[in-house]
């Protein structure tokens, strides 16, 4: 009987050694891609799920959910930023990152999708600021069981410009990963830039965002075009970051693939990248356990 009873104890042991392992990425293989086929049984305690949020930025109700992770954590947390107007969402990855023990937070800037406010380029970099906050606050962070110590921008398009803007400047994001960027600065003030302007003034006008005038819009942009130069914002941050690209707007980036925390890739793709998400799901996966999750100890709030 002790023989028995000392098998199960080990046996238990093991069983709940996996159980921690699978629901925890930094433990996990870079080449383990159960999350893309195989559901996870749920915790008893704490087991995944959905949370809808509601952040104030300056005054105004943005509004978002949370795909909480399975398990105890606490949890790395993604933040999506979408694009304009946000059509592709990237739900199908975000359900994928969290089966892969990440929690996943999408939000609507202000003036988006209901969210209250005005739709300006400079409120929606402010946005994401703001989400942080609501994440590292003492009583959301526990709720959503947020490592704080590990909380990533994936951006696409707009959003990816705006994570790479804001989120090498705060300490509090530890890495970037962004999808065919919108870099205003290049788009809007390069040769191409009056033919870039109408083409956007046109596509801001068959959009409903909030109180959102496309002159103004625009106008706000080309005054603090200088501060938008994501190039210059990349040269000067020594974070992880990681662009995916399909298309050669940003070309030059090529320049940084050089330094030890930039990467950058071209892909055969349309801007969705409609082709490639199971691809994509992999290499935004691969990349932050590699680059963030396995390189930062795990943190208890």
């Amino acid at each position: 009987m002790k023989v028995v009873f000392s098998f199960s104890i080990l046996f238990l042991t093991a069983l709940s050694l996996l159980s921690s392992c699978k629901s925890d990425p930094s433990k996990s293989e870079t080449n383990n891609i159960d999350y893309l086929y195989t559901d996870f049984k749920p915790d008893e305690l704490y087991p995944a799920g959905q949370v809808e949020l509601q952040i104030k930025s300056s005054g105004s109700t943005m509004y978002g959910f949370a795909y909480t992770a399975n398990g105890e954590g606490p949890h790395p947390t993604i933040v999506l930023l979408h694009g304009l107007p946000g059509n592709e969402r990237s739900l199908d990855i975000a359900q994928n990152m969290r089966r892969a023990g990440f929690n996943v937070v999408y939000f609507n800037y202000r003036g988006t999708w209901g969210s209250k406010g005005v739709f300006k380029f400079q409120n929606a970099i402010e946005d994401a600021g703001a989400v942080v906050d609501y994440l590292t606050d003492s009583l959301n962070r526990e709720t959503l069981k947020v490592d704080t110590g590990k909380i990533i921008y994936v951006g696409h398009s707009m959003g990816a410009g705006l994570a790479l803007i804001a989120g090498l400047t705060d300490p509090r994001i530890k890495g970037v990963f962004a999808v065919s960027v919108f870099n205003p600065f290049t788009l809007l003030k390069g040769e191409n830039a009056e033919g870039n302007l109408i083409g956007l003034k046109e596509y801001l006008l068959t959009l409903g965002m909030h109180n959102c005038d496309p002159n103004q819009f625009l106008n706000d942009i080309l005054i603090d075009i200088d501060q938008y130069n994501i190039e210059k914002i990349i040269a000067n941050s020594k974070k992880p970051v990681m662009v995916v690209d399909e298309h050669m707007n940003n070309s030059s980036f090529t320049n940084y693939n050089k330094s030890k925390t930039f990467e950058y890739k071209i892909w055969n793709t349309d801007h969705a990248f409609s082709n490639r998400r199971i691809a994509l799901t992999k290499e935004i996966i691969n990349w932050v356990n590699k680059n963030i999750v396995q390189k930062t100890p795990a943190r208890k709030n």
